[in-house]
């Protein structure tokens, strides 16, 4: 039996007017700036039959009140926190909590459109039809006038295993604006980056250069990169590769941790 999508949306609205405001861990601290946060959780089931497979969506996000928090909340929404990206398919001005109260209805919609028909017709395979989306954030207080905002996803759609992602952005206050590594590193960087990169990892993982990191099943297509999701802190910026980006799925996320004065003469 289809579960009316009305009855989706007053479910999920009240959930969002309950919990705003809840607790979210850790919290950056500027002068003019506050952080809030909005926590939902919802489970629905695509029958009310026994067994029916269910889609669990849990939103724990922090959003900025005072100075810039406009831009800065707006950024955020269209940054890949919170994917698909409904918000960029339509010109309404929402606020965040407007935001996530339509990204969670949109999301449960598609499960219910998207999933609905497949289940009916393969009733014996319920638990592929399963699906979860969970997101947690947490701000920082990064280098100087920089704002770290950091969301852990774990995203599960069928399959052997969920995936899980670390995304991490970060924002100029005084201007509001989101840094992006051409706003750090001077142009033509990129290859001596790379080699500080490759360095850093060969040592952490107790290998010997690129050779060594591609025994392990690190960057086996010879295609380096330079990591746009990254943490600027106030003496390191470390960068970012989820699970499965540059590695088997049994080594997990990769992390590069760099010291500022390693990379001083490569900054602006």
């Amino acid at each position: 039996m289809r579960i009316h999508s009305k009855s989706i949306v007053l479910l999920l609205v009240s959930a969002i007017l309950s919990a705003c405001g809840g607790g979210n861990g850790q919290t950056a601290k500027f002068s003019g700036m506050e952080f809030d946060s909005i926590v939902v959780d919802s489970t629905v089931a695509l029958s009310h039959s026994n067994g029916s497979p269910t889609c669990h969506v849990s939103l724990s996000v922090q959003y900025a009140k005072g100075e810039k928090a406009e831009l800065i909340n707006d950024t955020l929404l269209r940054s890949g926190i919170l994917t698909p990206d409904y918000l960029s398919l339509g010109n309404e001005k929402l606020t965040f909590k407007q935001a996530v109260d339509s990204f969670m209805n949109r999301f449960v919609y598609d499960y219910l459109h998207d999933y609905g028909d497949l289940y009916r017709a393969d009733t014996k395979h319920a638990s592929s039809y399963n699906c979860s989306y969970i997101v947690k954030t947490r701000t920082c207080n990064g280098a100087r006038n920089i704002l770290n905002y950091i969301a852990t996803i774990q995203t599960y759609a069928g399959g052997a295993h969920e995936i899980k992602q670390t995304i991490a952005r970060n924002f100029d206050v005084k201007t509001g604006q989101m840094l992006q590594l051409d706003n750090l590193f001077i142009t033509g960087a990129d290859s001596q980056l790379e080699d500080i990169i490759v360095a850093e990892m060969a040592d952490d993982f107790d290998v010997n250069g690129l050779e060594g990191l591609q025994e392990k099943g690190v960057f086996v297509d010879g295609q380096v990169y330079v990591s746009d999701n990254f943490i600027y802190g106030d003496d390191d910026i470390t960068f970012i590769y989820c699970e499965d980006e540059i590695a088997p799925h049994s080594i997990g996320e990769i992390r590069v941790k760099i010291d500022i004065d390693d990379l001083k003469r490569l900054m602006r």
